[in-house]
């Protein structure tokens, strides 16, 4: 190195920094320039690109409205809007045939994309076998059981159903199909359902060929011929089991075929009968004496008690109640006695005593009718409580037994005592309700409605034992029996038409009892004149006198023979012998068919 001279390297090391400094200097405000448009375009551009869509297939939702609290927008023909970054509040996103969506959005996000349910369930409906549309079928969109939104379908079998919720079961009924119901998947836009029929048809008419306005059941339910003996019954399926019957015919047991058409002819039902106790009925030799009685006269029925005035049941039932209380007695075999008695070809009829029944009263007080002076269970002058004619608990009770009857095969089931009390100090009775003429006739029918629907799957038809004197009063008579509103509600009505049951004058007769053929004749001409005339004839049964009781002479074969003959001439041909001793006259009676 010489003094004052000046090295190479770092005149080289000067122009290597200048290069990079340079470099720096250029590169940094580009790239600065660069961030800030990046920023500038993504983060803070004024607004906000939102994508609307349809949940279910991903399709952008066109035309739906953002409101956004300043303003409302729209989307394009791709879904999509840009929003300017302001809010007031929660957006609302709607959409025709799409759930309305309300959400805080991110304004500081890049693009917003939101997801629209649709509510709108297009589907067709056929008929199951041949899959022919139906028309007419009402679908319903429902949620816990409440009906949201209904459609029905068209001529093709198509139907569109808007607004239906999530979570919705559609239900597709027609009246002449079993009704479906589907439950829809989430996001389910599509729901087609074919229906199978279950409507028989068919008519009833009895062998002359006229129309028979009477009874079609089946275990879903029952329905009643028109006038013109047409019927409609919903709810069966070909090889169930149905049961046809009306007032005056034998009852008809058919199977559903597969046309569900099905026309039934009727067989007329002629009953002539005598009443035996369960005392009698429970000895083997006792019965067959009065068995012997039918087979060797024209009798063809027999009434046997299976529950009485005194509150036994004469069998071992399989109701709890009866055993819970005391009331079973049983000295019946009820299946096996019906199964004897059918074998000889008799009708027959179970008995059951309703609302006099002591054992009940006396078990269940609550259900009893109080005496309002002393709060205890009110009682007859005899000293006999009665249940309260008012309590459905009675009701139940006693349906029971006559389910239970019918089980064992019993043709009909008779009910008696079905009414109010007439002895005793009535004025003190209370039944918790108003005792009012229209409250009690509407206590006893709706307890007769209740029975005989009951039945109506069954084989048994209903009869109801009235007081005689109901044909000629128009009033309840204080006990709830109006004739009028009984006849609609059983199958057979049997007034106890007992000529020594009417009092001194009665009929103009200072003596009643002396005139049996009168008193029946003119009371059952009486009763048939108030009720329907396509019914009154076939539901009339009435009780006759077979006993002596009061003033006036004995009952013998004459007296008895005369009320069959006043039945006869009144246009009816059925009827039941009364004695509590079940002794009968047989000379009053025609000799049996050899």
């Amino acid at each position: 190195m010489f003094p004052g001279s000046r090295p190479y390297w770092p005149r080289r090391r000067r122009f290597v920094l200048s290069w990079r400094l340079s470099l720096a200097l250029l590169v940094v405000p580009l790239l600065l320039v660069g961030v800030s448009v990046a920023y500038a375009v993504w983060f803070q551009d004024d607004r906000l690109e939102v994508l609307v869509v349809d949940r279910a297939t991903g399709a952008p939702v066109v035309g739906a409205t953002i409101d956004t609290g300043f303003g409302a927008f729209q989307t394009d023909a791709d879904g999509t809007v840009r929003i300017p970054r302001e809010s007031s509040g929660p957006w609302r996103v709607t959409a025709p045939d799409y759930d309305a969506v309300m959400f805080d959005p991110d304004l500081q996000a890049r693009r917003l994309r939101v997801l629209l349910r649709p509510n709108v369930v297009r589907g067709t409906v056929v008929r199951n076998g041949d899959g022919s549309p139906l028309t007419g079928v009402v679908v319903r969109a429902e949620v816990a059981g409440v009906t949201v939104v209904s459609a029905r379908t068209d001529e093709q079998g198509r139907y569109v159903l808007r607004g239906v919720p999530e979570g919705a079961t559609l239900v597709f009924e027609h009246e002449d199909f079993a009704a479906v119901k589907l439950p829809l998947a989430p996001d389910q836009v599509v729901a087609d359902a074919a229906l199978k029929r279950d409507v028989l048809r068919g008519m009833l008419r009895d062998s002359s060929g006229q129309p028979v306005q009477g009874y079609v059941a089946a275990a879903a339910g029952w329905t009643q011929a028109g006038p013109d003996g047409q019927y409609r019954l919903k709810g069966v399926a070909p090889g169930e089991r149905i049961v046809v019957k009306a007032p005056g015919y034998r009852v008809v047991e058919a199977t559903v075929p597969e046309s569900l058409t099905l026309d039934v002819t009727l067989e007329p039902l002629v009953v002539r009968t005598i009443y035996i106790n369960a005392v009698v009925a429970s000895r083997p030799e006792a019965l067959e004496e009065r068995l012997q009685l039918v087979d060797r006269t024209e009798l063809n029925a027999v009434v046997v008690d299976l529950k009485d005035s005194t509150g036994q049941v004469y069998y071992d039932t399989s109701v709890a109640l009866a055993h819970e209380i005391g009331a079973v007695r049983p000295v019946l075999r009820p299946a096996e006695l019906v199964q004897r008695l059918k074998a000889r070809g008799i009708y027959t009829i179970a008995r059951i005593v309703v609302f006099e029944d002591p054992i009940l009263a006396e078990a269940r007080p609550e259900w009893a009718i109080k005496d309002r002076t002393t709060g205890q269970a009110w009682r007859t002058w005899n000293g006999v409580a009665w249940v309260n004619a008012y309590r459905p608990e009675v009701w139940d009770y006693n349906i029971a037994l006559a389910r239970e009857a019918a089980s064992f095969g019993f043709d009909e089931i008779q009910l008696d005592y079905i009414r109010f009390p007439t002895d005793g100090p009535l004025q003190k009775a209370d039944y918790g309700v108003p005792h009012t003429a229209e409250n009690r006739t509407a206590a006893i029918a709706e307890f007769l409605k209740r029975v005989h629907e009951a039945l109506l799957p069954t084989r048994a038809s209903l009869g109801a034992d009235i007081f005689g004197l109901t044909v000629w009063e128009l009033s309840d008579s204080g006990i709830g029996q109006h004739l009028e509103t009984i006849v609609q509600h059983v199958d057979y009505v049997c007034p106890m038409l007992y000529p020594s049951h009417f009092w001194a004058g009665s009929l103009g007769f200072e003596i009643p009892n002396d005139h049996p053929y009168e008193v029946m004749l003119w009371s059952l001409e009486n009763g048939l004149s108030r009720v329907p005339e396509a019914r009154k004839k076939l539901k009339f049964r009435p009780w006759l006198q077979d006993f002596s009781y009061g003033p006036g002479k004995p009952y013998g074969a004459e007296e008895v023979r005369a009320q069959i003959k006043a039945v006869y001439d009144a246009g009816l041909d059925s009827w039941m012998l009364w004695n509590a001793d079940n002794v009968y006259h047989e000379e009053a009676l025609e000799p049996g068919a050899s």
